[in-house]
């Protein structure tokens, strides 16, 4: 018997440690979030004075730093895109480590990318103290939005199944018709409708432009583009390929106005495609120090008697949580490798006899999806499946073997 007891714990370990291997892969982890310092040129002199007049960093009267200088502001290799500059101005009042009056500009001003997806062209593009927004028109830089995606990756979603955009944005395929030409497609946020689209595949462009209301007191912005590249109505599974995405965090959307303070950077001046944002008191490059310029960034001072200067911003790398990335076999049988998690929750069995040839209405959309934890018990996500517990009818079926070889002997 003791021998026995000693084979079961033994295999019983064993299964638990192949148990947990399976479990951290299926897991997926991700590394901890950690903070990383960008900075750009370092300055280095006895005096701004000094330093000003040092043709190796400037033109003698000033020093400005662009993308090509600092590595935090935004720039687009592909386009070589760039729109922000920061600039220290020799003025009255700059001397020893004081920056005079207005004499720190920092200035932005909207440019141009292009799509990932080939076949979109151009949209208005701007970074705005290191991060990448998008003007919610294309000749003014007062309201502003940040690119939650621009891809042109492929992402293949049954119907049900709903594709996470990022920021609490989501795409879901509601249902596609019997020929296999057209998709019912709904874009939420928060888990709460925004609006839907049926899209052809058989004529037009395949494109869904989602445009939103009131957004920042703006009319017909557009917040999404959809590109549908094929659908497919098969025996058993109703699919739709998406290979092209564009989305801008609208719910945050922000306005800047000539009132606003950046940090020491109070002096807000508007024109157009362009702001300017300068300091309208002194600013001083304190020795041993961290000072803010605007918006997370700063100039760090050294701690000694010359004055020497960079400046920078910090950014999280990751987001320190546990995630599962789904892998998604898409019509053509290559494989999307993107960071979107795919949720395929209990379909309503009323969307299944759902003409999508009927314009759906806007005022009660069909809700199918329930993948919060507080669903109700009957829901299941596929996303959220606990990985391992196929380990316990494993152990059960060895300490049988086990009896049964004992007993026989």
């Amino acid at each position: 018997m003791k021998r026995f007891v000693a084979s079961a714990l033994a295999a019983l370990m064993l299964l638990t440690v192949f148990a947990s291997a399976a479990m951290a892969d299926d897991n997926n982890t991700t590394s901890a979030a950690s903070t990383v310092e960008i900075r750009g040129p370092v300055y280095n002199g006895s005096s701004l004075t000094d330093i000003l007049a040092n043709s190796a960093y400037g033109n003698g009267t000033a020093i400005t730093m662009d993308a090509n200088k600092f590595a935090a502001f935004y720039y687009d290799i592909d386009d070589n895109v760039t729109t922000e500059s920061l600039t220290i101005k020799n003025v009255a009042g700059t001397s020893g480590r004081t920056i005079g009056d207005n004499g720190l500009v920092y200035k932005t001003t909207i440019g141009n990318a292009e799509y990932k997806y080939d076949d979109w062209g151009n949209y208005s593009v701007i970074g705005f103290f290191a991060d990448k927004y998008i003007p919610l028109k294309s000749n003014s830089a007062d309201k502003l939005a940040k690119l939650v995606l621009d891809s042109d990756d492929k992402y293949t979603l049954k119907t049900g199944d709903s594709l996470d955009l990022g920021d609490g944005y989501s795409l879901q395929a509601k249902q596609v018709d019997v020929d296999g030409n057209k998709v019912w497609l709904e874009f939420d946020k928060d888990g709460e409708y925004v609006d839907d689209e049926i899209v052809s595949t058989d004529t037009g462009d395949h494109i869904w432009t989602c445009k939103v209301d009131d957004v920042q007191g703006e009319d017909d912005v557009p917040v999404l583009k959809v590109h549908v590249n094929q659908v497919f109505q098969g025996a058993v599974d109703s699919i739709a390929q998406i290979d092209g995405l564009w989305l801008i965090d609208y719910a945050n959307a922000r306005k800047i106005e000539s009132d606003d303070e950046f940090g020491k950077l109070n002096d807000v001046s508007l024109n157009g495609a362009s702001i300017n944002i300068s300091n309208d008191d002194t600013f001083s490059l304190t020795k041993d120090s961290d000072q803010e310029i605007g918006e997370g960034m700063y100039f760090k001072i050294a701690d000694s008697n010359d004055l020497r200067y960079y400046p920078y911003v910090e950014q999280t790398i990751g987001n320190g949580t546990t995630t599962t990335t789904l892998s998604n076999t898409s019509i053509d049988n290559t494989t999307a490798t993107d960071n979107m998690s795919v949720t395929t929750p209990v379909v309503n069995n009323t969307d299944e006899t759902q003409d999508v040839n009927t314009t759906p209405t806007n005022t009660e959309p069909v809700t199918t999806t329930s993948a919060t934890p507080d669903a109700a018990n009957n829901t299941t996500a596929t996303k959220n499946k606990s990985p391992g517990f196929g380990a316990i009818p494993a152990v059960c079926g060895l300490l049988l073997v086990v009896y049964i070889v004992r007993k026989n002997r």
